[in-house]
């Protein structure tokens, strides 16, 4: 199977509308924000069978903007031969998968691990607000972050192992890319707990390439640390490009301002 990598699709499956996944079985790793499980109502369900046409099988990590998977009582814990890994999944969906948060997995022969989870910064919003069909339905997730239990527990699966990809929703602190930071959000009322742990563990383990989503942006953060928002590319040429590395990126690639400030 072939592995693509792309960032936050938040409902919009467009981007898919004229791929063309040839002969060969293609999975699209999506980091996080997916929109399948944002709803909870017949909306999630029309962008599910929506996107069953597409001859794509997606792996999603978890966002903050989406229901945790084992909350939504038709998801089942299932081994994944493609991944080497337990999964959720929906019987009526099979085209979507879920990766477990601290999930290890192997992903075409790469050792992966999987972080999801970050903080909403537009929480006390989305709090204030109400659809109209719903009584409850904020678009607020109470328990979008990791919980101290769950950061202990990968924090003590994980120490001293090697990884050859990590991927997750949200970046560690030191990579925040402060630049994109929209001027209207005051940040010291963002809670950058997730940021400031997993700023920790890509110190207690080692790894060699890091890709996440959430900042809503494609370019190259640092050295083997790369952002996805819209953009959709193989795995294998991600694994290539820093492959054969030697400190210099083609023209085209678009860099963080902080790319030379190291990993």
């Amino acid at each position: 199977m072939k592995f693509l990598i792309t960032g936050d699709t938040h409902g919009n499956f467009t981007r898919f509308e004229n791929f063309n996944p040839g002969t060969e079985p293609v999975a699209v790793i999506i980091l996080g924000d997916a929109g399948f499980n944002f709803y909870l109502n017949k909306t999630d369900w029309k962008n599910k069978r929506h996107t069953a046409g597409f001859n794509i099988v997606f792996y999603c990590v978890r966002g903050n903007h989406e229901e945790r998977p084992q909350n939504i009582p038709s998801m089942e814990l299932m081994w994944d031969d493609a991944v080497k890994g337990y999964v959720y999944m929906e019987l009526e969906f099979p085209h979507i998968r879920y990766f477990c948060d601290g999930g290890e997995y192997l992903i075409n022969g790469r050792r992966t691990l999987v972080i999801g989870g970050a903080y909403s910064i537009d929480k006390w919003y989305r709090l204030s607000g109400r659809l109209e069909d719903t009584e409850h339905w904020t678009g607020w997730f109470k328990d979008e972050q990791l919980t101290i239990r769950e950061k202990e527990r990968i924090d003590f699966i994980t120490l001293g192992e090697h990884y050859d990809l990590v991927l997750s929703h949200t970046c560690p602190l030191s990579w925040e890319p402060r630049d994109l930071f929209l001027n209207f959000v005051d940040q010291s009322q963002v809670d950058k707990s997730m940021e400031q742990w997993l700023d920790s563990l890509k110190e207690h383990i080692k790894w060699d390439i890091w890709l996440f989503g959430h900042y809503h942006a494609d370019r190259i953060e640092r050295p083997f640390v790369e952002m996805y928002f819209h953009d959709i590319e193989e795995l294998d040429a991600v694994f290539n490009r820093w492959d054969n590395y030697t400190g210099e990126l083609p023209n085209w690639f678009e860099k963080s301002p902080n790319f030379d400030k190291g990993v």
